[in-house]
């Protein structure tokens, strides 16, 4: 009798333990939890629940059952840790991609703000307008005497204070009438005196009309082109 409990038990056992492993086939997989095995058989008092008898096979058949059953538990502990670990990797790389797309996307749309802010380029044709509109005008043959290089002088600029100023560059501009153009030490001598004349009239912006100074401004820019082709700034 006890011959054929021994058999039986030997044969069902495999067949419950692969019951237990492999679900049917037609159940759909549930999302992605972390591995954990199932919590083990063991007692209060430290040992394996017993479903045998008392019986030297019996004991012999839990004992059996018990290794099986630590061995598997260790076997699911150890697939449980690589899976929970490559799925943490697999969090990390997705993070970090994520946190790529998210820069490159705030940065396209801060750039596409300042372009939308800034409005189109300037054509061609706009930025030749604003040289030509920047450039000081040349002065004219009635503002200097291109033959005697005789200046007429704009109301703001003849003034008592300016006097020095005027009679230095009246001969600079017939010197250049004379000869065709300004030595550079002489061209850097009219650039100082020009700007000590301007100096001198930004002085007086308070006490003499607008327009007088607008057109003793163009003026002296004129003729710093005029002596040396550079501005004032």
């Amino acid at each position: 009798m006890n011959r054929s409990w021994i058999l039986m038990l030997a044969v069902a056992f495999p067949a419950m333990l692969l019951a237990q492993n492999y679900p049917p086939q037609q159940q759909q997989p549930a999302p992605y939890q972390p591995a954990v095995p199932p919590p083990s058989n063991i007692n209060s008092y430290g040992g394996y629940y017993s479903s045998g008898g008392g019986t030297a096979a019996g004991s012999a058949m839990n004992g059996m059952s018990n290794v099986i059953s630590a061995k598997g538990n260790y076997n699911l502990s150890t697939s449980a840790a690589a899976i929970n670990m490559t799925q943490a990797e697999k969090n990390s790389i997705q993070n970090a991609q994520l946190r790529t797309d998210t820069y490159f996307q705030m940065r396209a749309t801060n750039t596409a703000a300042r372009k939308a802010e800034a409005g189109p380029p300037p054509t061609m044709e706009q930025i030749a307008r604003f040289a030509r509109e920047g450039a000081p005008r040349p002065i004219t043959e009635k503002e200097v005497n291109p033959t005697s290089g005789q200046i007429s002088w704009p109301a703001a600029l003849m003034q008592d204070v300016f006097a020095p100023q005027r009679a230095e560059l009246e001969q600079m501009m017939t010197k250049q009438a004379k000869y065709g153009g300004l030595s550079l030490s002489d061209q850097m001598q009219a650039r100082k005196t020009i700007e000590n004349m301007f100096a001198g009239l930004k002085s007086q912006i308070a006490s003499i009309p607008p327009q007088d100074y607008t057109t003793g401004r163009s003026f002296l820019n004129s003729m710093v082109y005029a002596t040396s082709k550079a501005q004032l700034q």
